[in-house]
């Protein structure tokens, strides 16, 4: 039986990313309580390669559930990511710079993710054309 791509277009991009596992939010750097968020949706749809399911990237963020703050009022990551407040993006490696920074767990391409954080909730598409785009922060173990 033949595997078909379900995997919206504008998702794709983002399954290059490799899965981002910290003792701190990789947003924010709270460092409790973390669960790993899911970048591209469970329900999204696959992504097959060479005939193998390619598994859906993840990141470490505060919060649990779809809470979206704490007791104190302040945000938890996971929650407004569940809200469509929190966005990512995988920005590749240009060309150029293509061969030092490549890995070979992240299948030959090389690049970082990008995270943008709305006032509002929105879908992707809308994200993807907003200004205010920020890399994760590089947290020291």
């Amino acid at each position: 039986m033949a595997r078909v791509d379900t995997l919206p277009e504008i998702l794709r991009p983002l399954m290059a990313a490799p899965s981002i596992r910290l003792g701190r939010c990789a947003v924010c750097g709270r460092p409790a309580p973390l669960e790993q968020h899911h970048v591209v949706r469970r329900g999204a749809g696959t992504l097959w390669r060479h005939g193998v399911e390619v598994p859906k990237p993840t990141v470490t963020l505060c919060g649990f559930g779809n809470v979206l703050r704490d007791a104190d009022g302040r945000f938890y990551c996971h929650g407004l990511a569940h809200h469509m407040r929190l966005h990512f993006r995988w920005v590749p490696v240009s060309a150029a710079s293509r061969e030092r920074f490549v890995t070979a767990d992240m299948g030959g391409v090389g690049g970082h993710m990008e995270y943008l954080v709305t006032d509002e909730p929105c879908d992707y598409a809308t994200a993807l054309s907003m200004e205010g785009w920020r890399p994760l922060r590089r947290w020291r173990r």
